[in-house]
């Protein structure tokens, strides 16, 4: 197994935000189009029979000055939900690994490592971040995550 060259995600990647900014040298910066917040718990069992997905809120991004062309996500510490701008087409031979970026991680959010997978009925990646006690301010289209392509 080997890193791909970022290059080789952008064949494969719809909603690029901006693509000059987004492209790494092996990677591949994701961007947050929606946050949910948890609002009913799932459930969970070793069958599958009894599961429920946890319900979500869609919460709406304020923006500081009426001509502000996005808005912000002000949250309070705890779990939400992130959906990306991005979303990828399946790749034979390869697999999409997501971690934090950078900055999320310098800015407290804790993000989920993920393996990406095509979700027809959605849009995006879901992607669950977790808030520290004393919160997160969050700007539309923020880069928030790094997609990585391993070949093999």
């Amino acid at each position: 197994m080997a890193l791909a060259p970022s290059k080789d995600l952008i064949e494969n990647i719809n909603n690029l935000v901006h693509q000059e900014t987004q492209l790494q040298e092996h990677c591949l910066d994701l961007t947050i189009s929606e946050i949910y917040e948890f609002s009913n718990a799932g459930s969970l069992d070793f069958g599958g029979e009894e599961f429920e997905a946890a319900s979500t809120s869609k919460l709406d991004p304020v923006k500081k000055d009426s001509d502000d062309s996005y808005g912000w996500w002000n949250l309070a510490g705890g779990t939400y939900l992130a959906i990306t701008n991005e979303s990828f087409n399946p790749m034979d031979n390869h697999s999409v690994f997501i971690t934090p970026h950078q900055h999320a991680r310098e800015a407290g959010l804790m993000v989920n490592t993920v393996i990406a997978e095509r979700v027809e009925s959605e849009p995006g990646i879901r992607i669950p971040i977790r808030v520290p006690e004393i919160g997160c301010k969050i700007k539309e289209n923020a880069r928030f995550a790094s997609a990585y392509i391993v070949s093999g």
